[in-house]
């Protein structure tokens, strides 16, 4: 990764830090941290750890250990994908931002959705990206957009699976795709979709606008996501004896359609139960149902270790970099003096 060494703009004469701000701001840190590495462990520890073993009775303990290590690869990969997808449309926003700073905003993010609650950890979020450059209007936009490209194109990846449902029927599955269609030909539709909600949360609008090209960009990386993470789901059902070639399509478009259903079931945390009930409908097609539903709980602790480990790694990467090149990150770029001036507004 190359991190942008430019050094921001000094602070504003007469303005020094002040060092109880300093101390503040890094217990705030610390502390959020904690909260997030207790919120995730605590993920893991609910997690149902005896489908492992179940997959192992399935084959020798050399080919599940391989198709584990896929599996985990790929969740690991996806959110990546996904990663770019956001970062295509936050740089479109206002002045660039490092690699580094991209990096620790958007994991604080992910891993914040463990936090109990989910309030705490989107304040945390804001907190963060606003200390890296990013202010409140643009974060807010960015957010919306990615979270309205993640549901749309995670229903389109969905379609895959609607095909081998309806048969003959599949015709039908064209019409869900149209939100898809809108947002490539006219992105301009997800623009006022993000104002109209900065209006509602009586917000102001960030200076600059989303252009076509980063929002097909972002939906062709969001899409590409899908389909990387998804691939954990076919390694898995592969490991429990489902037909390679019959279950790729499948399991990729359950993956997309079962996350998707499970994050717009609010009333459920992390669309606990719900995710699993989809992804069992859908993995029974190939699979007998006692295994179907051992993979749909298999693939909740694939994706809960990968995401886990992925946001730990990048962000203890990101402190690194901090903590050796203080130059490259150590002075946060506040955004352009007008953007920041109108959110303080």
């Amino acid at each position: 990764m190359i991190i942008d060494t430019a050094p921001g703009p000094a602070p504003a004469a007469g303005r020094p830090r002040k060092p109880w701000r300093r101390r503040l701001w890094r217990m705030v840190t610390v502390a959020f941290g904690l909260v997030v590495t207790a919120a995730v462990a605590r993920a893991l520890a609910n997690q149902d750890w005896s489908v492992v073993a179940v997959l192992l009775r399935r084959r020798d303990g050399a080919q599940i250990g391989l198709l584990l290590a896929g599996a985990l690869l790929a969740a690991m990969v996806g959110p990546l994908l996904g990663m770019l997808s956001w970062r295509a449309v936050l740089l479109e926003l206002g002045p660039p931002v490092s690699p580094a700073r991209l990096v620790r905003i958007f994991f604080v993010g992910f891993l914040a959705k463990y936090v109990p609650g989910k309030v705490p950890g989107v304040v945390a979020a804001i907190k963060v990206a606003t200390a890296n450059g990013v202010t409140l209007s643009r974060t807010l936009v960015a957010g919306t957009l990615s979270t309205l490209l993640v549901h749309l194109t995670g229903l389109t990846v969905g379609l895959l699976t609607g095909a081998q449902v309806l048969g003959g029927q599949a015709g039908w599955l064209v019409l869900p795709a149209l939100p898809v269609l809108v947002a490539v030909c006219w992105p301009g539709v997800l623009g006022h979709t993000a104002r109209l909600v900065l209006r509602l949360l009586r917000r102001p609008e960030p200076a600059a606008a989303v252009s076509g090209r980063a929002v097909r960009v972002a939906v062709l990386w969001q899409t590409l996501s899908w389909l990387v993470s998804g691939l954990h789901l076919w390694l898995l059902a592969v490991a429990m004896g489902a037909p390679a070639g019959r279950a790729l399509p499948l399991c990729v478009g359950a993956f997309g359609l079962a996350t998707v259903v499970g994050v717009l079931a609010v009333v459920v945390p992390d669309g606990l139960g719900v995710r699993e009930a989809v992804l069992s409908g859908a993995l029974a097609l190939v699979l007998p149902v006692p295994s179907a539903v051992a993979v749909a709980v298999a693939s909740r602790l694939v994706t809960t270790v990968g995401e886990a480990v992925l946001g730990g790694v990048a962000l203890g990467a990101v402190t690194v970099v901090h903590r050796r090149s203080p130059a490259s990150v150590a002075v946060f770029v506040r955004g352009d003096e007008r953007d920041a001036q109108t959110d303080r507004a």
